[in-house]
């Protein structure tokens, strides 16, 4: 995007005294804002060509003193342009909006332009996964209002009930628009921690985020059994099915962790990393069954490689795309050895960390030794990815209590 900037004499407009108007023309992509400085001057001292005031002025006292002035105008407004520019807001903002931005009118932090500054930062510290969710929310959002921006003090428990009823009546899910409030509420939190919110327009006090129950994502340990013994028939699904059983014999981890696992975890035995999303340390003893999956792998590998061949980028970015389409043939070939294995449930990259999960709480492994395993801060979400218990399991405790032999 392409920014230029003039001083310049409107010389429209003569007032009676007859002087004229010191002016800032900036141009953005041939789009033109002017904004006045605050200062007149006869039009004879005026030098047009080096756009300042000339000197010896009768009417200025300090000729040099105003140029300054009015070059430190222009070289904050420029400042604050290319502000907007990299939080994505310039496109979008209007030339009255932009002029207040500038010069300090307005007070309002807007939901758009501070949710992309939130992008920016998550990106930069390279939580690219998480920057994401709130891109996807912001889009949302973005669309609801029809491309314009709103105050975040107009996000009213009202306002939320609109974007509820409007995101539901476009066919999607109660689970997607969770996601999404539980974002929005994250950046809403955000901005009062940095004074841009006052509390008492906090819009969730009394709003309630729906959920439903979602399929059983777990399968069992059975099912685990089948995949274990499996024998792949291309080369493709036997890397699948190692991503598989690695993400299962490391209690569960995501495949996010799992791709960006280096030689280096590897410390005396075990694994040991932090989760990318929550930043808590892993330390898991390495087993027999998981160590004949690592052999494949390691050969020839320094430690500062990546354990599996997923990752082939430098760059952020670009190594969160490696790990998205890497995740996406991941799932079609679950599909596939779920088939061949007879296994009816919905086999995905996630199914491994759940199947974890609900066979300790079978096994009755203390649900905070199970978050714990799972890297979760709170035991709510560990409960999320406890599988209700089977209509088999239930039919025996049922025959239990009633008496039944």
């Amino acid at each position: 995007m392409s920014i230029t900037s003039k001083i310049f004499l409107d010389k429209r407009f003569t007032k009676k005294d007859g002087t004229q108007a010191i002016k800032l023309r900036l141009t953005i992509n041939r789009k033109s804002i002017e904004l006045t400085s605050g200062y007149t001057i006869d039009p004879r001292y005026w030098d047009d060509k080096n756009q300042k005031v000339k000197p010896k002025c009768p009417t200025v006292q300090n000729v040099t003193r105003l140029n300054n002035l009015l070059r430190k105008q222009e070289s904050e407004a420029i400042d604050k342009l290319i502000q907007l520019q990299e939080e994505g807001a310039l496109e979008r903002l209007t030339k009255q909006e932009i002029k207040k931005l500038i010069k300090g009118e307005q007070n309002d932090t807007y939901f758009l332009m501070f949710c992309q500054t939130i992008i920016n930062e998550l990106e930069q510290t390279g939580k690219v996964g998480n920057a994401r969710v709130y891109f996807t929310m912001r889009n949302s959002v973005r669309t609801f209002r029809k491309e314009k921006d709103i105050p975040l003090k107009q996000i009213t428990y009202k306002w939320l009930k609109k974007y509820e009823a409007w995101y539901l009546g476009r066919g999607n899910s109660v689970n997607g628009l969770a996601i999404n409030m539980r974002t929005l509420r994250a950046l809403l939190n955000r901005a009062i921690k940095r004074k841009l919110l006052p509390k008492e327009d906090y819009p969730f006090e009394h709003y309630s985020i729906k959920k439903e129950v979602t399929r059983k994502r777990a399968i069992s340990k059975a099912d685990i059994d089948k995949i274990k013994a499996f024998e792949p028939q291309t080369v493709q699904q036997g890397r699948f099915k190692d991503y598989f059983l690695m993400s299962f014999y490391l209690m569960g981890t995501s495949f996010v962790d799992l791709a960006f696992l280096k030689v280096k975890a590897i410390r005396k035995g075990r694994i040991e990393y932090k989760r990318k999303k929550t930043g808590k340390l892993h330390s898991i003893k390495i087993t027999p069954p998981l160590q004949s999956i690592l052999d494949k792998y390691l050969s020839g590998k320094g430690r500062e490689d990546y354990i599996l061949d997923i990752i082939n980028s430098t760059d952020t970015k670009q190594q969160y795309v490696n790990v998205r389409d890497e995740i996406r043939r991941y799932n079609r070939r679950l599909k596939e050895i779920a088939k061949l294995c007879g296994i009816e449930s919905n086999l995905t990259s996630y199914v491994a960390r759940h199947s974890f999960a609900t066979i300790a709480k079978y096994k009755d492994v203390p649900i905070p030794v199970i978050s714990q395993a799972l890297g979760h801060s709170n035991l709510e979400t560990t409960e999320v990815y406890l599988a209700e218990f089977d209509n088999e399991t239930m039919d025996r405790y049922n025959a239990e209590i009633i008496g039944e032999d």
